[in-house]
This record gives C-alpha cells, sequence and structure tokens, in this order.
C-alpha cells in the first residue's frame, strides 16, 4: 500500500508540503488554502507528519494518536527544505 496524496484534493503530499514550504504556510493555512485534511480529515496524520519529518509517502495507516491534531507546529510555517 502507497499512501502519497490528500483523497478530496487529489493533491500529492509532496505538492502540498512543497506549496507551504515555498509560502511559509502553516498547517492551518494551508488546509485554509487548498481544503486538504478539512473533507474526509483523514490526510490530516499524514499531513502532520510531512510537516514534522518530511516524509511525503507512507506505507502504514497512521491515525490521529500517531500524529496528534493539535500542536504548536500547526500554527508554525512549514519547515524548509533541507
Amino acid at each position: 500500500m502507497n499512501i502519497d496524496r490528500c483523497v478530496c484534493t487529489k493533491r500529492p503530499f509532496a505538492e502540498l508540503l512543497e506549496e507551504a514550504q515555498n509560502e511559509g504556510l502553516s498547517l492551518i493555512q494551508l488546509a485554509q488554502n487548498t481544503g486538504a485534511s478539512t473533507c474526509c480529515t483523514m490526510c490530516g496524520p499524514y499531513l502532520r507528519r510531512c510537516y514534522r519529518t518530511g516524509q511525503t509517502a507512507f506505507t502504514q495507516l497512521l491515525y490521529e494518536d500517531d500524529e496528534p491534531y493539535t500542536s504548536p507546529q500547526d500554527q508554525a510555517p512549514a519547515p524548509h527544505k533541507l
């Protein structure tokens, strides 16, 4: 199984993370601008993991407990590419 995109927006996590990095968007701002993680909300943990680690493709299911919904990072700008 390869999980690499937001199903609701049909956009890859890599593309969403790049947009956030380029525009200096927080996770909350990215969700507001793109709709990612706002419909079915299933990609929320994946986007939070993207922000935290830079990982954009996943082989395991992530749940809210794996990447808590509310954290200081949700309001911080996306980390820049290394």
